[in-house]
């Protein structure tokens, strides 16, 4: 695409050549003359003299004069500038109305004429495909499934019975939507006795799920993941949790049943949290943190189990020095003690 048609389509404004042709996006490091790049942090503007990109998008408060020869995307977020032209160039899903002949298709599921159904998937009765929506090879679809508008679910991913997705969901390999809760009875003999799992799961709209996630569904009702959430790899949502809207959930933490999550939370990598508590909005958990207890104020908590951050920062400064410190009061006891005999 030509500099100009790209500006367009993500709203900037093109200061140099709007008919420079692109083909590609690098670093501004390693781009090539026929390659867009982009600054979106001030340390990078050293690079502007030597980049051989044909096109550089910037943010507005970054001086562009100087660079005359240079061709430049202009706009209020270069990040984000960054990532719509990604979405444009790299845009390479199959689109279209296509049905393989290898699916084994329910006769009572409901598939929209524009929906793409790839090699070897399985659709179960009841289950309803919306527009635009591309089931990769392998993919499970249980009974009853609903399925939104505008979804990419990966290869061997498993969707099963009564899931309900929005539209816009991006579901990564290897993850499986609607598993069995972790639900047992201990009887009086130390038997467990498996307790059936007949809620479902709730995904909503432009929710993005990684590969290897697990999320169970409900005993009764619903587990819900709210819209805009982002999940990354490896990470597992017991039964009846509720996520809410544009939270970030980062590999391998782990969320236990029937907890509640706020609004725009992030749990960062390894996060354990435990079950039946509930987390404002607006917190963040710090890596490798546990979660024992509700958390009723926004903020940014950290350590097993968390606390205040900075007080969290403090301790850790100490904790190295606890054994020379215990050794020195070990000391000044055994002096206490001698000056007592005196």
């Amino acid at each position: 695409m030509r500099a100009g048609e790209l500006a367009e389509a993500v709203g900037a404004e093109v200061f140099g050549n709007p008919n420079i042709e692109i083909r590609g996006i690098s670093s501004i490091e390693k781009a090539q003359n026929d390659e867009i790049t982009f600054i979106s942090n001030k340390k990078y503007v050293k690079f502007l003299d030597s980049t051989k990109a044909c096109c550089i998008i910037v943010d507005k408060n970054i001086d562009i004069a100087q660079y005359r020869d240079k061709t430049f995307l202009v706009c209020d977020d270069a990040y984000i500038c960054f990532a719509k032209i990604m979405r444009i160039l790299y845009n390479k899903n199959p689109k279209g109305s296509y049905i393989s002949s290898k699916a084994s298709i329910s006769k009572t599921a409901s598939i929209s004429e524009t929906a793409y159904i790839s090699d070897y998937v399985f659709i179960e009765n009841g289950a309803k495909i919306g527009s635009n929506t591309v089931l990769m090879p392998f993919v499970y679809i249980g009974e009853n499934v609903i399925i939104g508008d505008n979804c990419l679910i990966y290869p061997n991913v498993t969707i099963r019975e009564n899931a309900e997705l929005g539209s816009n969901v991006i579901i990564h390999p290897g993850s499986v939507i609607g598993s069995d809760g972790f639900g047992y009875a201990k009887d009086k003999n130390g038997k467990y006795l498996k307790i059936p799992q007949v809620g479902n799961v709730i995904i909503e709209d432009d929710v993005e799920i990684g590969a290897n996630v697990t999320i169970d569904r409900a005993v009764l009702d619903h587990t819900i993941i709210g819209k805009g959430t982002k999940i990354d790899n490896l990470v597992q949502i017991a039964h009846n949790v509720h996520i809410g809207e544009n939270t970030v959930v980062v590999a391998q933490t782990g969320i236990s049943g029937s907890t509640t999550i706020g609004k725009n939370v992030v749990l960062a990598g390894q996060t354990g949290i435990a079950g039946h508590i509930n987390i404002t909005d607006g917190v963040i958990i710090t890596a490798k943190s546990g979660v024992g207890g509700n958390i009723n104020k926004p903020g940014i908590y950290s350590g097993i189990p968390v606390f205040d951050h900075t007080q969290w920062l403090r301790s850790s400064v100490v904790k190295p020095r606890l054994s020379d410190m215990y050794k020195k009061i070990m000391k000044l006891e055994k002096e206490i003690e001698e000056l007592k005999k005196c």
